[in-house]
């Protein structure tokens, strides 16, 4: 079997474009092993995601003539080794690391039937790529059932870099349904903020605002509170005040600490972070905001 296995993992180190990390191979055979399909997925250095369809459309005729070939000679060692297998299989799946060249394979024996014959492809990369063919190439029980699980895990979990896959949508989706949109993680930020401000606002308050500024290796936050919309401000906590109880340093902390946060997660979904904000949180719970950014 290593034989085999090690002719598919040269094989498919052969269809890698010039930048490429990790290989994600799936292939399938039929009990015959009269049938086989292969298909794979590369990640390159940056954290893209390229299918092997998106590759084929980019490359050049000369690549394309040369992966095509290297898949042809990759499904005759899936059938050989199908062939030698001791354990029955229909499907399986490889996945090769530039770090150290090693093929690590897993291998399935879910049924295939004629009517469904890619249904456990389409299945694997719903589940670790988060992109769905259609309902039809289903049967219906398991499509209802796959739907209720995970979807992307592979992708998710094995993200080293913070760069997204912008060309490939069907893969922002995939990462966007756990880390969910960057309006809704920035949504989680707002709430922290107004639960920290919330602690140090009086009974009879209007509104409060929370000022960040990211100065040279200092960021700062200031925060006044307003008892009606028109009045000047009845309260200010600066951050650093000896003068004023531990426990208001502690949170005028930890509000600078989550608006850090904030911009991470700017960068994390490639958004431009900005330099200074203006947090207005008011009785009612209505929030708004201003951003500011440094000239480049």
């Amino acid at each position: 079997m290593n034989t085999y296995i090690n002719n598919i993992r040269d094989l498919l180190i052969e269809c890698m474009p010039k930048h490429w990390y990790k290989a994600y191979l799936y292939f399938e055979s039929t009990a015959t092993g009269s049938m086989t399909s292969a298909e794979y997925y590369v990640k390159t250095p940056a954290g893209s995601i390229i299918s092997y369809g998106d590759l084929l459309y980019n490359c050049s005729t000369e690549k394309v003539n040369s992966i095509n070939e290297s898949i042809n000679k990759i499904l005759t060692n899936v059938r050989l080794l199908h062939n030698v297998s001791e354990d029955p299989w229909t499907w399986g799946t490889m996945y090769v690391s530039r770090d150290d060249y090693e093929p690590h394979c897993e291998f399935h024996n879910d049924p295939v039937s004629d009517d469904y014959w890619l249904q456990n492809r389409y299945k694997w990369e719903y589940q670790n790529f988060g992109v769905l063919a259609r309902e039809d190439e289903f049967e219906p029980h398991i499509y209802k059932e796959m739907l209720k699980g995970l979807r992307g895990i592979l992708l998710l979990e094995d993200m080293e870099s913070r760069v997204l896959a912008k060309n490939y949508t069907a893969i922002d989706k995939a990462f966007k349904l756990k880390h969910k949109s960057l309006e809704s993680e920035l949504e989680k930020h707002y709430n922290k903020v107004a639960q920290n401000i919330y602690k140090l606002t009086p009974l009879n308050w209007h509104s409060a605002k929370l000022y960040f500024e990211m100065n040279v290796d200092n960021p700062s936050v200031e925060l006044f509170v307003y008892k009606t919309e028109n009045d000047s401000y009845i309260t200010k906590y600066v951050e650093n005040n000896d003068k004023e109880p531990a426990i208001i340093l502690e949170v005028m902390y930890d509000l600078k600490n989550e608006i850090l946060a904030m911009i991470e997660t700017f960068k994390f979904y490639n958004q431009n972070p900005f330099s200074g904000l203006v947090y207005t949180l008011t009785s009612s719970g209505e929030v708004s905001l201003e951003l500011t950014y440094v000239d480049k």
